[in-house]
């Protein structure tokens, strides 16, 4: 098989071994910020958009120093170059001008790359976090239809069996609130998607279903 030339070259290969590094942090972030919700959040524009970027950026630097360093076209300096970009490229500035003296006033021109990243992240979660509330709230909906005793009930077993400790009292705490019976469905519900995932609701719909009709 004939690869085109730039297949060949081993710096396309470890410019890539730099940014799949880089795509990696951002995937990190993303687990960070969503925990349970990682994988349908991977499956958004908005989690691409951030592993994109920071892939891009990684690949992009390592291409930079190989240019102006040829030594540097090795893998440890690849994979150094990608562990690197969220810790130290990031957090630099380029100046574009510089004044003579301090009396000619002002700040200079910069663009801070942290700050730039830091509005692509900000735009990236918001896209993910739109996302999954909306796929959350349809599932709700389901949720709020059935009786709020019945919600209780599905939550405190799925405490109660949890391999890890998760603190009962807050079902306690959601009942006692001034609020009105769907509000309380919703603490329950938003409670057993966040502790156990969303496949832990919809399995209660799915066995409500199977006992009563809807309303």
């Amino acid at each position: 098989m004939n690869w085109p030339a730039w297949l060949q070259n081993p710096t396309v290969w470890l410019a890539a071994l730099a940014g799949a590094v880089g795509g990696v942090w951002a995937i990190s972030e993303i687990i960070g910020e969503f925990r349970t919700e990682t994988g349908r959040a991977l499956r958004t524009w908005g989690a691409w958009m951030l592993v994109v970027v920071n892939f891009a950026a990684a690949a992009v630097i390592f291409l930079l120093a190989a240019g102006l360093a040829p030594s540097a076209k090795t893998w440890p300096t690849a994979l150094a170059i990608g562990f690197a970009w969220p810790t130290v490229f990031r957090n630099v500035s380029l100046k574009l001008s510089q004044p003579i003296t301090e009396a000619a006033g002002g700040d200079s021109a910069a663009i801070r790359l942290e700050q730039a990243y830091a509005n692509i992240q900000k735009l990236s979660l918001q896209l993910i976090n739109g996302v999954l509330t909306r796929q959350r709230t349809r599932l709700l909906t389901d949720a709020l239809q059935f009786d709020l005793s019945d919600l209780e009930k599905f939550a405190r077993r799925m405490i109660a069996l949890s391999p890890q400790s998760v603190d009962d009292t807050i079902i306690d705490r959601v009942l006692g609130r001034k609020v009105d019976d769907d509000a309380k469905k919703a603490y329950l519900a938003a409670l057993v998607m966040n502790t156990f995932t969303r496949s832990a609701l919809d399995d209660f719909i799915k066995e409500r279903k199977h006992k009563e009709p809807r309303r």
